[in-house]
């Protein structure tokens, strides 16, 4: 039992802060047998962790950036869609903790997501097909980020965008369309 708890604390290493393409190819081979769907052509760069990772859909062409993270703890789950570019130190929450009630303390109140409904599933966190997310960005519960849409590094998102939207800042906000 302890040489298997070594062995799997030494593989999760390597799959984790291995930089190359082999090292690319044993976090897929890793992510694939704990998420609810990953697709084809995956790129998953050192130090990403997905928290929960049975409640969280990929679809294909998908690129998240060193040291990023999707936490779909205590959510409906977060659904990504196909050509999806994440940039390094990204952040998915996909619940928030309840801070409502001032006689208990924070963190034994729970917690709370959104649902949203797609697909005829339901997600705390949807993003559609042909997505860029920029560099150190947070996308909390609630986003539901529709084709084609971009967003600028650094921003904190949450709500809806419609398709083509290019969405900057913290909180986020609609600063134009991609369409001409």
């Amino acid at each position: 039992m302890i040489i298997f708890k070594i062995l799997n604390s030494i593989y999760s290493h390597l799959v984790l802060f291995f930089p190359n393409p082999l090292g690319n190819k044993l976090r897929i081979n890793y992510w694939r047998k704990k998420l609810k769907f990953l697709g084809k052509n995956i790129f998953f760069d050192v130090g990403v962790d997905l928290a929960t990772a049975n409640k969280i859909y990929i679809g294909d062409n998908f690129i998240i950036g060193r040291d990023s993270v999707i936490g779909a703890t205590e959510s409906e789950g977060i659904f990504i869609g196909n050509n999806v570019s994440v940039g390094r130190g990204t952040y998915f929450h996909g619940s928030n903790h309840k801070f409502e009630n001032l006689d208990i303390p924070i963190n034994k109140q729970g917690t709370t997501c959104s649902s949203i409904e797609y697909m005829d599933k339901k997600y705390s966190i949807v993003l559609e097909d042909d997505i860029w997310i920029g560099s150190n960005s947070v996308i909390l519960s609630g986003a539901h980020l529709s084709r084609g849409s971009v967003v600028s590094a650094g921003s904190v998102v949450s709500g809806f965008y419609p398709p083509y939207s290019i969405i900057v800042g913290n909180p986020s906000r609609l600063a134009g369309t991609r369409k001409k």
